[in-house]
């Protein structure tokens, strides 16, 4: 198994058996190996081995389908209370090992199902709260600034500045920005050609901008005179 959050864990129906499966492997394999040893340690001189081996094939089995039972268990609590409160997250599990050991105890009385699930809710909370300890400390820390400035990438949790701002504010060089002095006007824009006309940025004294926003030109290589003054049809008027 190599989910390791909360959020990766399989979904409820299938967490119910997949739980199930783990705590009895889980309880077969210490059952195994606690009653193995005690098996050999318990058994006659000369057959320690016989003597472990019946010891495995007895306890071993049911120490797995107890397990396997408190998993089931607390796997179903767990997926009703993440129904119930539309979250999960680790108090959740301890009630859940509160509610579990309270139900596996209930036929010893009242008084043996709340110690049961006293024990099982505080010994939840010791595995959830070191898990939380454990992924604190071992969970790699956000890069910070200097982290930022190191790798030559800027922040992006950093405040806006005015330099990034420039490209869109009245600076000069912005995108409704004007010049140096703040005017409203922006880069004076290329020399055109267009057929015999030649039109030129404001450096050009007649070629300018009005008030009104209009751009006047002449006709290069005609003279006022040849024009008829200044009756825009030819002539005199």
């Amino acid at each position: 198994m190599t989910r390791t959050g909360i959020a990766d864990r399989e979904p409820c129906p299938n967490r119910i058996v997949e739980d199930i499966g783990g705590a009895f492997a889980m309880g077969a394999v210490g059952g195994s190996i606690f009653h193995g040893v005690k098996g050999g340690w318990t058994a006659p001189k000369g057959s320690a081995f016989r003597g472990s081996l019946s010891a495995i094939k007895a306890r071993a089995p049911v120490l797995g389908g107890n397990f396997a039972v408190w998993g089931g268990c607390f796997a179903s609590c767990d997926c009703t209370l993440t129904a119930i409160r539309r979250k999960e997250d680790p108090y959740n599990a301890i009630m859940s090992g509160f509610l579990t050991g309270g139900i596996l105890a209930a036929r010893a009385g009242p008084r043996a199902a709340g110690q049961s699930a006293v024990i099982g809710g505080v010994l939840l909370a010791m595995i959830e709260g070191l898990g939380v300890m454990i992924t604190k400390y071992t969970a790699p820390d956000l890069p910070g600034p200097e982290d930022y400035a190191q790798a030559g990438v800027q922040d992006p949790t950093a405040p806006p500045t005015m330099g990034g701002l420039g490209s869109f504010g009245g600076g000069p060089g912005g995108l409704f920005g004007g010049g140096g002095d703040g005017g409203g006007g922006g880069a004076p824009p290329p020399d055109v050609v267009d057929g015999d006309r030649a039109i030129t940025g404001p450096a050009d004294d007649e070629n300018t901008f009005g008030s009104s926003g209009t751009f006047s030109t002449t006709l290069e290589g005609e003279s006022e005179e040849k024009s008829g003054g200044w009756w825009p049809f030819g002539g005199s008027k």
